[in-house]
């Protein structure tokens, strides 16, 4: 029996009570998706306060906030990137995140930050030790992306810009920072500034190149328009040859939402996108779980990602030898009824690591599998910590101390948790 569930969320302040239709076949699936996809304006609306954990967060003017990300600099500090309310700040860890530093703040006036899972702000450090943070906040009642960097090695950061040259009248968030294995740095975000029917789901996905020079004159270049799910996180990746490959989720005909590839053209060509996944995954709505993607030194592509198709529905794991043109049969992974999601993935050397949440009813649990021959078969995956209210999703990172687990909860704080 198919229903039909309406649901109202505000799209800007501009844009209010863009109303939309989720559809399906299947109450269970509803319920399995129902913790993963977020249909309100809380989705897009102020950080939740953390309560003092493993590393608290009592320093912090307001507590800190959930969607932390965190990053290794070259001199192997941790960095994170934590938003408040208003303001956001950087602090950094020399004892792999036991302890950190007094916070330094971004913004110099008070905004209205905006975060979820997938729009977080974010932070890469490049070879010299320059530090660069984007974030999203609320400019002229626009959601808009907006970079800042730091050249003394954060003790004091530039006056956060925009980043699209069309904000704030066009909606700029869901960013990426990417540092290229050269050192170049880029970021990437989702743009609504070539819709012309508001009726009609999809954004375009834009890019820009920070270069050493002065940040106050960023070309935006267009990397692939209006057919981005407009809620899920772009996954970057670099190939040998130095380009990012971008890993998203695209809106194909009759609102499938399926994910594709797309690789970055050095001379500012747009790029043509090829699909990879067939999970047929029909869907007027957002499912607010982005994908992730790693490529190892060897050229082999690795992809995970999240659907709820009508072909399979899980997570699910898969490798290319050849640029990603052909994928390996789909593997499953998770446990089906502790509805399993937001995975990442790390290729490091012969190694491949997978990480992702459970709910086992009480509590959510962080797991971790991982293979030794490159993907082609995996050691049983294993639960390495667990919170029992609130948790954000994790991320892979990796420094010459090893690949770690950076996850964040509200009661037990922030954790940084070694896989060797």
């Amino acid at each position: 029996m198919e229903y039909t569930i309406q649901i109202h969320g505000i799209k800007s302040e501009k844009n209010f009570l863009r109303c939309f239709l989720l559809s399906s076949n299947l109450l269970l699936s509803f319920i399995l998706l129902a913790s993963s996809m977020v249909f309100s304006t809380a989705s897009y609306g102020d950080n939740d306060t953390l309560k003092s954990g493993t590393a608290d967060y009592t320093h912090y003017p307001q507590g800190g906030g959930m969607r932390v990300t965190a990053t290794f600099g070259p001199d192997e500090r941790l960095w994170r990137i934590v938003p408040e309310k208003k303001f956001i700040y950087v602090d950094y860890s020399i004892d792999l995140g036991k302890t950190f530093s007094a916070p330094v703040r971004i913004n110099r006036q008070p905004q209205r930050i905006k975060v979820s899972r997938q729009n977080r702000p974010d932070i890469v450090i490049d070879h010299s030790g320059r530090i660069f943070v984007i974030y999203t906040a609320v400019i002229a009642h626009t959601t808009s992306q907006l970079l800042s960097i730091s050249n003394d090695s954060g003790r004091s950061f530039s006056i956060p810009i925009l980043l699209s040259k069309k904000a704030p009248e066009a909606i700029s968030y869901l960013g990426r920072l990417a540092l290229s294995p050269s050192g170049q740095v880029y970021v990437f975000w989702l743009d609504d500034r070539d819709r012309t029917d508001w009726r009609k789901p999809g954004f375009s996905v834009y890019s820009t190149m920070i270069g050493s020079e002065s940040s106050s004159n960023l070309v935006n270049q267009r990397v692939a328009k209006n057919t981005l799910c407009e809620c899920c996180r772009i996954a970057v990746a670099f190939d040998n040859d130095d380009q990012p490959i971008l890993f998203t989720r695209f809106i194909y005909q009759d609102n499938i939402r399926d994910h594709g590839l797309l690789q970055m053209r050095p001379k500012g060509e747009e790029s043509l996108p090829w699909r990879v996944t067939f999970d047929k995954w029909k869907i007027r709505g957002c499912p607010e779980q982005g994908p992730a993607i790693s490529i190892s030194d060897n050229k082999r592509f690795h992809i995970a990602w999240f659907t709820q198709g009508s072909i399979r529905q899980g997570l699910f794991y898969a490798y290319s030898s050849n640029q990603g043109r052909h994928f390996s049969n789909p593997l499953s992974f998770g446990t089906p009824g502790n509805m399993p999601g937001h995975s990442d993935i790390m290729a490091d050397g012969k190694r491949v690591f997978l990480t992702w949440t459970e709910f086992d009813g009480t509590k959510m649990q962080l797991l971790v599998m991982k293979s030794i021959d490159m993907g082609q078969s995996w050691l049983p995956a294993k639960p390495i910590a667990e919170s029992a209210v609130g948790s954000d999703i994790p991320f892979l990172l990796r420094s010459a101390k090893g690949v770690f687990v950076s996850w964040n909860s509200k009661n037990e704080g922030y954790r940084l948790i070694p896989l060797e």
